[in-house]
């Protein structure tokens, strides 16, 4: 995908290929090759999230991987979504949280099974035998982890993250909840605070069980995983107005940006519009087949 500056709260019936009510679910894969990439995208209704789902349907979309846009509430939104054969639309309650709604959609049916590997390839390349998630941006507060708004992982981080046994084996109290609350993708979170606290979380589970993690952050690959955050003095969220050691991360450094938080919003409007404008699509730089 062209660099995507707009990232926001990315988030069961289940509208068919044909745009009409299909109560099958999504028991099995839209295409049979194991080799695809699946890429779920989660909306909840707003202006920024609007704005985002125009920008993803526009430039995002291509035929080497499936997608599945999961709409959350009263929304219109699935009527900008193309119907194509590798394309497939659900229209949920509004619960959950981004993490829950993923771990249920994903684990209906293992649906999750039935997927392994352009844009995505970008972030699934840095999925290797020790590295098992990837995301845009790297947190160190409360502890060091992972954020949540794009992870990339195979089955094995997968299937790390909807195990329920595993749930509550690396959770530990913080300010968003305690030890006996879970994390992954296993549970339909029901508050903000349980949510955040399972994100939190899933860098520690994911290390507990021996991987590690990794993110296209400039200062992130100067370091190390485990050192990035002592090194440089455990910064907070990096996704804010010169959050970034005094300046904005890069829509061409983490491929996405999150736009809802008044990131440079000029530079966010120019690269929306430039992108735009340019004749090329996913669809054309990623190839593959539906």
């Amino acid at each position: 995908m062209d660099a995507n500056p707009h990232n926001s709260a990315l988030n069961l019936t289940v509208l068919g290929l044909d745009g009409k009510k299909d109560d099958s679910q999504v028991a099995s894969p839209l295409n049979e090759d194991e080799t695809r990439p699946l890429v779920l995208y989660t909306y909840a209704e707003s202006e920024n999230a609007r704005a985002n789902l125009e920008y993803s349907v526009a430039k995002g979309i291509h035929a080497a991987a499936d997608f599945i846009f999961v709409f959350n509430g009263e929304t219109n939104g699935a009527e900008l979504v193309p119907y194509e054969p590798n394309i497939k639309i659900i229209q949920r309650e509004n619960k959950c949280f981004d993490l829950g709604t993923i771990g249920e959609v994903l684990i209906k049916d293992d649906l999750w099974k039935k997927y392994k590997s352009c844009w995505t390839d970008v972030f699934l390349n840095q999925v290797t035998e020790m590295v098992k998630l990837v995301g845009i941006s790297f947190n160190c507060i409360p502890r060091p982890h992972l954020q949540s708004m794009l992870f990339a992982t195979d089955d094995i981080g997968m299937g790390i993250l909807l195990d329920p046994t595993l749930a509550n084996s690396a959770s530990i109290d913080d300010f968003w909840g305690t030890k006996d609350d879970p994390v992954g993708f296993t549970q339909c979170y029901e508050t903000l605070h349980l949510a955040v606290h399972a994100e939190v979380g899933i860098t520690d589970l994911l290390r507990s069980q021996g991987y590690e993690v990794d993110t296209f952050m400039t200062a992130f690959q100067a370091a190390t995983p485990t050192t990035y955050c002592e090194k440089n003095g455990n910064p907070n969220d990096i996704l804010w107005d010169k959050s970034y050691y005094g300046a904005n991360v890069h829509p061409y450094e983490t491929i996405f940006i999150k736009a809802n938080r008044n990131i440079d919003p000029t530079l966010l409007e120019n690269m929306t519009k430039w992108h735009l404008e340019q004749q090329k699509t996913s669809w054309d730089t990623c190839g593959g087949q539906v």
